[in-house]
């Protein structure tokens, strides 16, 4: 995948060019619905599947008091597209001065620079100066400029719409499983390995502790989760996302102990992908009840294994 940062320098793209514009926080299955139609029609006309998006999130800018918390990072947003096979990304800066072009400018920026062939978006994606662009000023312009353009309904799932911040609602409420069914994958912590206190290998689970750099974190508690080492194996889990209230402890941070043994990555970056919530976090009354609890965790988190094993893809 090509990343392009700069509408102005935009290098000759293989025609026809299949395009599609949003923020795509989460990049969860609705999002993916337009995506795989992007990729699609580019393989079948031999051109090039390409997507706009904004850096930072418009709200960032705009209102940053209303700005949601991000499900995922920069780098795991670009290695999803990436890994779904979109060619060409743009991150499209977005500054106070770009907020105030109009939304016919900017279709008329976007179809200048990339000369797209189709454009597809979201049936409620908005963009230019006060949100005035839509799916029906595309197809106002799409005979003048060249392109045709097609909207995406809402994907639906239990009877409510798939959205990021549904999404988020759940992650924030601790129901893992049922964010995980709509991202359409297991959600990812991405951080580097610190050097703690080594109190989980005296506890007989050693763990890695892990600095978090999502902006949102899910709901403190235990976890089923995969380690990403940057291997072809993911390793199996249980993680505890929270303050460690047992030991007096203030930052939150992710402590992973690998259920089939891991190596030493201190220093390293790696990546926690949660499928399930085991249960909350809480105050132990001693190191020994803490323990205890702990191999009850190991156990839950190996059986939840075992009835979905983990498959040798990439999750993201």
């Amino acid at each position: 995948m090509i990343l392009l940062t700069d509408l102005d320098r935009i290098p000759a793209l293989s025609p026809p060019v299949m395009l599609t514009i949003g923020n795509f926080d989460g990049l969860h299955r609705g999002h993916k619905r337009v995506l795989r139609k992007v990729i699609t029609r580019a393989r079948e006309e031999g051109g090039t599947s390409a997507v706009v998006t904004f850096e930072p999130h418009p709200l960032k800018v705009l209102h940053p008091e209303r700005a949601p918390q991000l499900i995922q990072t920069r780098s795991q947003k670009r290695d999803i597209l990436a890994h779904l096979g979109i060619e060409i990304l743009l991150e499209v800066p977005f500054t106070p001065e770009f907020s105030v072009m109009s939304a016919e400018s900017f279709a008329r920026l976007l179809a200048a620079r990339l000369q797209p062939k189709e454009i597809y978006i979201g049936e409620d994606f908005r963009f230019g100066r006060g949100r005035e662009g839509n799916i029906e000023l595309l197809r106002a312009l799409q005979g003048e400029l060249g392109f045709i353009a097609e909207s995406f309904p809402k994907l639906q799932a239990g009877g409510e719409d798939v959205s990021s911040s549904r999404i988020r609602k759940l992650l924030m409420e601790g129901r893992m499983e049922e964010a995980v069914h709509l991202l359409g994958r297991p959600y990812v912590i991405e951080g580097v390995v610190q050097r703690g206190d080594g109190r989980g290998r005296t506890l007989g689970f050693p763990t890695a502790n892990l600095a978090i750099e999502n902006e949102l974190v899910p709901a403190h508690g235990v976890y089923a989760v995969a380690v990403d080492l940057g291997e072809a194996a993911l390793l199996p889990g249980v993680a505890n996302l929270g303050t460690r209230p047992t030991f007096d402890k203030s930052e939150v941070a992710v402590e992973v102990h690998c259920l089939e043994g891991g190596r030493d990555c201190y220093g390293h970056r790696i990546r926690c992908l949660f499928f399930k919530f085991l249960r909350p976090e809480v105050r132990f009354g001693s190191v020994a009840e803490l323990k205890a609890q702990i191999a009850l965790d190991v156990q839950a988190a190996r059986e939840f294994f075992r009835e979905s094993p983990l498959q040798r893809r990439m999750y993201y």
